[in-house]
């Protein structure tokens, strides 16, 4: 007996401490049928079974047989009679690290190295589920809030709240955020980095909102994409997407995205009609 073509399977998987088994709860409450920790051998089961409910797996390397590569094999491979998805999470060492110190766990790969190369070794070994994800989720600096109103974004087409926006900056120098539906290059603007007076502020601060809000470059692309804008958001409601996530970047994310993200989350704030979320990714960096 096999899973009927209303059902869905989505596979959570990912770096420990990540987030997996929060989403698995959220999902949980969405009703999906979570399991946790299934052994690799199962898999198949699962996936062959006639449960009658949606079902969310979690699958990491503390799996009994765990093997990265083939189950990303078998789960491409049941694609094609299935509605299955691999959702991977991933996290920065940084954050990682800090997560395992404050609830005073130790990570489940029982190495005897530096935290941070278990990390790297774990990775490693993700690698060929991360390759064929069909949602990525990096939850460096995520709230709980912030990754349900995404799952539910992502999985809870019936849900009535108002549509979820993430704006994000990040720099290019530090690799594209995956998880982005939308992605603005604003490296076009002057860069403040190059301005003895405003090279070591970032773009929160008043000065260099200022430097970049007086560039013609600057006005005319946000009057473009404010149009562009108010017709888009519409429909990603209409087609029942709940959550978009709109990324602006530049060489170091510390700049031109900071003072672009500010400036459309501003605007689009004032229709009071999404939840908005601001979040500088490589402010710090």
């Amino acid at each position: 007996m096999r899973l009927t073509s209303k059902n869905k399977v989505i596979i959570i998987t990912g770096l420990s401490g990540a987030g997996r088994s929060t989403a698995l709860k959220i999902l949980e409450d969405i009703g999906y049928e979570a399991i946790d920790n299934l052994p690799t051998s199962l898999i198949i089961n699962i996936l062959e079974s006639n449960i009658k409910k949606n079902i969310a797996v979690g699958i990491d390397i503390r799996s009994q047989g765990f093997n990265a590569k083939k189950i990303a094999d078998l789960i491409t491979l049941k694609k094609k009679e299935l509605d299955v998805s691999i959702v991977f999470f991933d996290c920065d060492n940084l954050n990682l690290i800090n997560r395992f110190k404050e609830n005073r766990r130790s990570h489940p790969l029982k190495l005897d190295l530096p935290m941070e190369d278990i990390i790297d070794r774990e990775r490693l070994w993700l690698e060929p589920l991360k390759k064929v994800n069909d949602i990525y989720i990096d939850t460096s600096g995520f709230s709980v809030n912030l990754l349900k109103k995404q799952l539910n974004g992502f999985f809870n087409k019936d849900s009535k709240t108002k549509l979820s926006i993430r704006i994000i900056s990040f720099g290019y120098k530090y690799g594209l955020p995956r998880e982005a539906d939308i992605v603005f290059d604003m490296r076009f603007i002057k860069n403040p980095f190059y301005i003895k007076e405003l090279s070591k502020l970032n773009g929160e601060n008043k000065k260099v909102i200022d430097f970049i809000n007086k560039q013609k470059n600057f006005n005319f692309f946000f009057e473009t994409i404010q149009k562009f804008f108010d017709k888009i958001l519409i429909g990603f409601k209409e087609e029942g997407k709940n959550y978009i996530t709109i990324a602006f970047g530049c060489t170091g994310g510390v700049h031109r995205s900071v003072v672009s993200a500010i400036h459309l989350y501003s605007l689009l704030k004032k229709y009071n009609k999404f939840e908005m979320y601001l979040d500088h990714r490589d402010i710090k960096k």
